[in-house]
């Protein structure tokens, strides 16, 4: 009977990794591949939507200067803008000072001259932002 063959001595330094070290030295790897994308995807995402935000403040705010720019007009139907870049929808909304103390959406029998314009701009596809809402009160000019 012959005993168990001894093992050749290895020099010093070339035991070499064993599969479970190689194994957890992966996963690490892979972990950290995941956390870096994942985080690389929610920064593009963040970028995208503050692009919607931007321009959307961008278009209202134009929309706004459009409207105040065009002579006041007695129970308006409406003020048209410009219309805005793909993917943006523009409302505009009117309401009317009734002279005691509130705006209504109806036209007053006597037109006091004060009217309050709701700009609302509405981004649509993918990663779509909610409304942004501008507000501008015009005046009819006085004659001097």
């Amino acid at each position: 009977m012959t005993g168990p063959t001894p093992r050749p001595h290895l020099p010093r330094g070339e035991e070499g990794e064993t599969l479970i070290e190689v194994l957890v030295a992966v996963v690490l790897m892979g972990i950290a591949f995941v956390a870096v994308f994942g985080g690389i995807g929610t920064a593009i995402i963040g970028s995208v939507r503050q692009q919607k935000v931007t321009t959307a403040d961008s278009v209202v705010r134009s929309a706004a200067e459009e409207v105040v720019g065009r002579p006041y007009a007695s129970c308006a139907a409406g003020y048209a803008t410009a219309p805005p870049p793909t993917g943006y929808t523009v409302t505009v909304t009117i309401e009317y000072w009734d002279g005691v103390g509130a705006f209504v959406r109806s036209c007053p029998t006597a037109d006091t001259g004060v009217q309050k314009v709701t700009l609302t701009v509405r981004s649509t596809g993918p990663h779509a932002i909610g409304d942004l809402t501008l507000e501008v009160v015009k005046r009819e000019s006085m004659p001097s």
